[in-house]
């Protein structure tokens, strides 16, 4: 009987440690199988957490580089509308400058040189957007005539063009040719030579 009883007793214990083995094992799967995910979701909360204070990193920087963003926008806007309405221009030039100088080739007067200005405030002008206001250093030689012919000349041209500034002087070889060969009158007047430096405006518009 008492064997009987002691036997019972170990198939308990037996029972018990199988019963608790079990429990260890289940615990410890579960454990493996639901820290597993948990872990990865901490991980990606990390990198988002770390990308998240990278990007406010970033916007800081550009709070301080930049203290009126929207101010800071639409200056670059308006640079690279004034980058566009150049581009455009410098591309018209070129056309601008045959024009001015066909009317000297067909009046018997000579180009001495031709070249854009923008060396030259526009002022208080205020154009419409889209509209540049160009101007053009012409400096030719020729009668007083041929000269006077010219600048009555540019306002039949396609473009409208105004001289703002025009100035005259003689030439030297033209006065000691005049003193050697006559005496001074009327003809030679007229065909004594002249330099003649004259600041041409006009107007380009940007295609759009």
């Amino acid at each position: 009987m008492v064997a009987f009883i002691a036997r019972i007793k170990t198939n308990k214990m037996i029972q018990v440690a199988l019963t608790a083995i079990m429990c260890v094992i289940v615990l410890a799967l579960a454990y493996f199988f639901i820290r597993t995910p948990i872990m990865k979701y901490q991980e990606k909360l990390k990198a988002e957490f770390t990308l998240s204070q990278d990007k406010l990193k970033e916007a800081e920087e550009l709070i301080r580089r930049f203290p009126n963003p929207q101010k800071a926008s639409e200056e670059i806007e308006k640079k690279a509308e004034e980058l566009k309405e150049m581009g455009a221009t410098s591309r018209q030039i070129p056309r601008l400058i045959q024009l001015l100088a066909l009317p000297a080739n067909k009046l018997n007067a000579t180009v001495i040189s031709i070249k854009p200005r923008q060396d030259i405030p526009l002022g208080a002008e205020i154009l419409p957007p889209g509209v540049n206001k160009v101007y053009i250093e012409l400096i030719l030689s020729g009668s007083y005539q041929a000269i006077a012919e010219y600048t009555k000349a540019l306002s039949e041209l396609p473009n409208t063009f105004i001289i703002e500034r025009l100035t005259m002087e003689k030439t030297d070889t033209s006065q000691e040719s005049v003193a050697a060969e006559k005496p001074f009158n009327k003809t030679a007047e007229q065909e004594e030579k002249l330099v003649a430096a004259l600041l041409i405006s006009t107007f380009t518009v940007v295609e759009i």
